[in-house]
């Protein structure tokens, strides 16, 4: 066997944690504090040693929670019925509200601010439903890679992760390159955990996601679940000029509630709407606007009577110099667009947030949908802002000290999981090959129609088998122009990456969306609007085998679960 030196910089770590945003930083952290003496290493192509990475460390604002005044078992009964539409794991999700609370305290002990009162309590805002929302530090991340460095935690930044390594059935480690030089890592490890984020497919300024863990889990063999639920959207307002003020909602967040036809009907009355943000907000506007009522608006001047959140002083500066760009409202109202995000999170994970292959655990928004926690709402943070960050922690404490304990069992065995040459020759010349081209199509190219395709409200919220069928060959025809990507540089180069990344999880998307004949949560149909409990209590497993992607069901234990849609 060849020397993997020959091929490039080897790393050698007992767990490899891939992506060092908000839920990276927290699985390195419960890791070493539940196996203080394994090696953990974060590897991201930003700066994930300065907390500079993920979406937290851009809008980290607002955390929602199950607050002292509320029950934990009525946040459960409430999101099954309402959010999730009986699609979600539910002993999973109880776990989740019943640890929420302690889950916010625990922040100070990593040097996390939360809104506290002169008592030190957490201070919160209370809505009609149980839960509350309070408010984090913006800094919180650049505090935990602080914590994480003091605990040993290592970082090996601007470093582009771009495959998984396998010893048979187990993953063994990772390859990527460097953004600066291209210099090849071969990373060996005794567990992988991917906390790459979502599928965004880089529309908006603030969730850019572009799914690249979902790629290397699904090449890896992992099993995804509830694809066709990564279309969460918002409503963004329009100026008067025709600007989209996307990525800050440019005051439209509380547009669900409020929106109104060109002859002033109040939409969310009209449709019997219920909060919170519900889905059906945007088949209203698609089927006023198709009536001939549009545009629609949002009524500011209604929206002033709801409690708004009292932000943690550094949130207030840095949303005010976000805001001081985005010009002020001269009306009581504004046109509004339901915007596409995405927030695909489709990576299959148990309560431990193993995946379905050895050895590769899954935390963060790359699992939120596939851990079924969410149900039938794209996850993080379906219908309930704030619960991002509590499922990036939730599911980082869990997967974090889960993986520890593996790598712990592995290492009291002696077991070293084998890298072989020749696997990573190949991974090699598969990932520098774009750079070898000298005529082909730009990444660009590729996400630009990948984007096309994806964003149209009538392409990805509301659905049609017609509508779907085209999109669906419309990404196979886009996919098969991967294979003549080019890259001028290693940034273009992670690039190339990204698009594939979203080729994927679009044919995935429709794939799954086509295969569930009915409406449920975000998952609209016109085709087929009623929501069917004889027929659908199932959740969609999608799966690469050989080089095939099946699609397969498996019938949700609605009979193991208290609430169920029959009563």
């Amino acid at each position: 066997m060849s020397n993997i030196e020959s091929l490039g910089k080897v790393l050698s770590t007992d767990l490899l944690v891939v992506g060092g945003g908000l839920a990276g930083l927290t699985a390195a952290i419960a890791a070493k504090e539940t196996k203080p003496e394994i090696d953990v290493l974060i590897v991201d192509k930003a700066s994930a040693s300065k907390g500079m990475v993920g979406k937290a460390a851009r809008s980290a604002g607002i955390l929602s929670f199950v607050t002292p005044e509320d029950d934990p078992e009525e946040f459960v009964k409430f999101f099954v019925h309402n959010v999730g539409y009986f699609l979600c794991d539910q002993l999973l999700l109880r776990e989740f509200a019943y640890y929420s609370r302690s889950i916010v305290e625990h922040l100070s002990l990593w040097n996390v601010e939360v809104w506290r009162g002169p008592d030190g309590k957490i201070q919160y805002t209370k809505g009609p439903f149980p839960w509350g929302t309070t408010t984090v530090d913006p800094d919180m991340c650049r505090n935990m890679a602080k914590y994480a460095k003091n605990l040993g935690v290592k970082f090996v930044d601007k470093v582009c992760i771009a495959g998984l390594l396998k010893d048979e059935d187990n993953v063994s480690g990772a390859v990527g390159f460097s953004l600066s030089d291209g210099t090849f890592y071969i990373m060996k490890a005794k567990a992988v955990i991917l906390a790459t984020g979502s599928q965004n497919y880089g529309v908006t300024l603030l969730w850019i996601g572009t799914g690249n863990g979902i790629l290397f889990a699904y090449k890896a063999g992992a099993e995804m679940r509830n694809v066709e639920f990564g279309n969460m959207f918002d409503f963004t307002r329009i100026s008067p000029e025709g600007w989209i003020f996307s990525g800050v909602h440019g005051g439209a967040h509380v547009a669900h509630d409020f929106l109104v036809n060109s002859k002033g009907e109040n939409l969310s009355r009209k449709y019997q709407i219920k909060p919170p943000d519900s889905p059906e907000t945007v088949l209203a506007w698609y089927r006023e606007t198709l009536a001939g009522n549009g545009p629609i608006f949002v009524d500011f001047k209604a929206a002033q009577g709801p409690q708004m959140l009292r932000m943690h002083k550094k949130v207030q500066e840095r949303f005010g110099c976000i805001n001081s760009k985005v010009p002020p409202l001269k009306e009581d109202k504004a046109e509004v667009v339901p915007y596409f995000i995405g927030e695909l999170s489709c990576v299959r994970v148990n309560h431990q947030m193993a995946t379905s292959v050895p050895g590769l655990f899954a935390v963060g928004d790359v699992c939120g949908n596939g851990s079924a926690r969410g149900g039938a709402a794209p996850t993080p943070p379906h219908k309930i802002h704030g619960t991002g960050l509590l499922n990036a922690l939730f599911t980082g404490m869990r997967g974090g000290a889960a993986a520890a304990v593996y790598v712990s069992a592995l290492k009291a065995i002696n077991f070293e999981p084998e890298v072989d040459y020749d696997q990573v020759k190949e991974l090699k010349d598969e990932v520098f090959a774009p750079l070898r081209r000298r005529t082909g199509f730009s990444p660009r190219e590729i996400i630009h129609k990948i984007q096309d395709i994806i964003v149209p409200v009538d392409c990805s919220i509301i659905k049609s088998e017609e509508r779907m069928e085209e999109c669906l060959n419309y990404v196979l025809s886009v996919k098969e122009k991967i294979r003549e990507i080019k890259a001028e540089d290693f940034h273009d180069l992670a690039k190339c990456i990204d698009a594939e990344s979203m080729a994927l999880c679009a044919e995935m998307f429709y794939r799954a969306s086509l295969m569930r004949t009915e409406s449920r949560g975000f998952h609209i149909r016109e085709d087929y609007p009623e929501m069917d409990n004889k027929n659908w209590l199932k959740w969609i497993i999608v799966k690469k085998e050989n080089e095939t992607m099946k699609l397969y069901t498996e019938d949700v234990p609605i009979h193991k679960y208290p609430y169920k849609p029959f009563q």
